[in-house]
């Protein structure tokens, strides 16, 4: 059985994406309409011209767990809620439930793609929409696949250990709000480490930017 893992140096990582065509598509809304070439050529030079210019970096550490319970939590049906050791992060809710019973780890991540594709769209889109939609597009795939990169990374060193990766799940998306990631970005020192700010609204900058987490549980109890 494997031991539940100590916190963890704080990793990093860093690569060049190829956007696809058809998630890109599928950001602008496409709803498989017939595409004309000139429109098709635009697609293909400004993918090009994204994964060319935009090179996504990400970090990653491991947390030990700690679950407690009969807990008066907001959101949770149970109870229960997890103390993320190490930081001030504390994480309740169904979504949590299911995603974190039985873990006894914790990966924190974060992605971005830096501020040049923020910069790029206060430059073009009144003079160029069609081309700083289409690149911001671009952007919001080549976030995404480096976050898929660093979940490769992380599922391989999980294995290696003998745990099971959950899937990743990120602020704002069921019922784990964004007022989680001011302590789930200061864990990760994101600031320095990858320039990442919060908004007073809890949005970050830059834009192009992901924020996820994914629970850690022994191959032995599942």
């Amino acid at each position: 059985m494997a031991a539940a893992p100590p916190l963890t140096p704080l990793r990093q990582g860093a690569g060049a994406q190829e956007p696809r065509l058809s998630e890109v598509l599928r950001y602008l809304g496409h709803k498989s309409q017939a595409i004309d070439p000139e429109l098709k050529a635009i697609l293909e030079a400004t993918c090009a011209r994204a994964a060319a210019a935009i090179r996504p970096r990400w970090v990653w550490r491991v947390f030990p767990l700690r679950q407690e319970d009969g807990i008066a939590c907001s959101g949770s049906t149970t109870g229960t809620r997890f103390l993320v050791e190490g930081t001030s992060l504390v994480l309740d809710g169904l979504s949590m439930e299911v995603l974190l019973q039985g873990a006894s780890a914790i990966v924190l991540m974060a992605v971005t793609c830096g501020p040049g594709p923020d910069l790029a769209w206060q430059r073009t889109h009144e003079k160029h929409p069609t081309q700083s939609l289409i690149y911001n597009a671009c952007a919001v795939e080549i976030v995404e696949r480096a976050a898929d990169a660093a979940n490769a990374q992380i599922d391989a060193w999980s294995r290696g250990q003998g745990f099971s990766a959950t899937k990743r799940y990120s602020p704002g998306y069921g019922d784990l709000p964004l007022s989680v990631q001011p302590a789930l970005l200061d864990a990760l020192d994101a600031q320095n480490t990858l320039g990442i700010t919060l908004t007073p609204q809890l949005w970050m900058v830059p834009q192009k930017s992901v924020t996820a987490l994914i629970g850690l549980k022994e191959t032995d109890n599942l």
